[in-house]
């Protein structure tokens, strides 16, 4: 179906004054929590923190050592005030990043196929390793999971009827991609320069609160299982969110009685304006955002390991529009003298990337199925049926499209 652009273009007109005032998060709001950050920066120790929100089991965030050893809320990155050009930017990081591998995975689905009476899915994860060496070592691994009819379909016990759960494929996906970084994490683990290995999205799962309890352990044990992968191998893994509208800091500074009122603002709304650097971030917290962290535990290698007290996170100016880009890690990487170093190859992967790093660039072209990958998806499971005799015919309303289209 085609988007009708006079409907739209007077749906928007329509509704313009609306969009301008809206107030949920105007600049008074944003200012109040950018001076209530400053107050709590200037005014309260991590021991205060700590035992101001004691009482709480959420309280948004809580300092960890760095805030404590800093007592500052934004780490400025002055390297970057004298650069003037691209260039500047890319031989800073390409010292930074020389001889040190990243990692990244990234994956595509096909979603159930009901055009077939018979649905089936499809998922597609591809991890990559560049060594950043001058003989430009780069490899790339695979892993495709096919989902046939009796993954998909349950019988629904309210009503009898067989129905397609559409929880599955995405829930195969991402274990397949966490499986992919488990494999990954061991492979570059024995390499000389601390490598560094980056997921795309956030590892504080808040999404699955939407499932039942049994999808939400196998989203928890998955990603926890990478986490464990991580401390157990020394090999530091980030959860990179572009654009983050997280409001962890937000939380608890309300918690802190720092605000008066009732609303939240999404934290990069009071800290971009005091990140005036590129590469510039904030000191980093420890998450306690919401009850999906205790769903991050998993045994690995006969141990059993639990995180849900143990994830931190960070806000860099990669410098691209309004908002701030978020880094999460888990505690050990600080703990061990790592942060830093993590975050200086964050910074060289942006500045290669144009804002964005370059080796989740690269993943995602790798991984991404296309409308066009679908339709030849649906074909090779056409032929192959036919091949092997197997009854996966087309429904008729899907047959009845294709045969107009023609």
């Amino acid at each position: 179906m085609p988007i009708y652009r006079d409907h739209l273009a007077r749906e928007f007109e329509e509704k313009q004054d609306e969009i301008a005032e809206s107030s949920f998060e105007n600049e008074e709001v944003s200012s109040d929590f950018r001076e209530a950050f400053r107050r709590l920066i200037s005014e309260y120790n991590r021991e205060d923190i700590e035992k101001e929100l004691s009482d709480m089991k959420l309280p948004g965030a809580l300092p960890t050592r760095e805030y404590q050893e800093n007592q500052v809320g934004i780490l400025p990155f002055e390297e970057s005030e004298d650069w003037n050009s691209h260039e500047a930017v890319n031989r800073w990081a390409r010292d930074q990043i020389e001889d040190v591998t990243t990692v990244a995975v990234d994956g595509s689905q096909i979603n159930p196929v009901t055009e077939f009476e018979k649905p089936v899915g499809f998922v597609q994860v591809v991890g990559i390793s560049n060594e950043h060496t001058r003989e430009r070592k780069y490899e790339r691994e695979v892993m495709t999971e096919f989902l046939t009819p009796n993954d998909i379909l349950y019988e629904n016990p309210n009503t009898g009827q067989v129905q397609v759960d559409d929880k599955e494929v995405p829930a195969t996906r991402f274990e397949t991609e966490m499986k992919m970084l488990e494999q990954k994490i061991e492979n570059v683990s024995s390499r000389d320069n601390v490598p560094v290995v980056f997921y795309d999205g956030s590892m504080i799962l808040s999404f699955i609160s939407q499932f039942d309890g049994p999808t939400q352990d196998r989203y928890g044990e998955a990603m926890a299982r990478v986490l464990a992968a991580s401390k157990h191998y020394e090999v530091p893994v980030v959860g990179y969110v572009s654009g983050s509208k997280a409001t962890e800091l937000g939380k608890m500074i309300k918690n802190m009685n720092l605000v008066k009122g009732n609303r939240t603002v999404r934290d990069y709304r009071f800290l971009k304006d005091t990140m005036k650097n590129w590469g510039d971030r904030t000191i980093l917290f420890k998450s306690k955002r919401d009850n999906t962290l205790y769903k991050l535990k998993a045994p690995f290698k006969g141990k059993e390991y639990n995180f849900s007290n143990n994830l931190l996170f960070t806000y860099l100016n990669t410098g691209l529009g309004s908002q701030l880009d978020r880094i999460e890690m888990p505690e050990w990487v600080l703990e061990e003298g790592l942060a830093e170093r993590v975050v200086s190859v964050v910074r060289a992967e942006c500045g290669i990337g144009r804002g964005y790093p370059e080796i989740l660039q690269s993943v995602d072209t790798d991984a991404v199925i296309s409308h066009q990958d679908r339709e030849r998806f649906l074909r090779i499971c056409q032929n192959f049926a036919e091949e092997n005799d197997i009854d996966l015919e087309w429904n008729n309303k899907s047959l009845s499209k294709r045969l107009r289209r023609r």
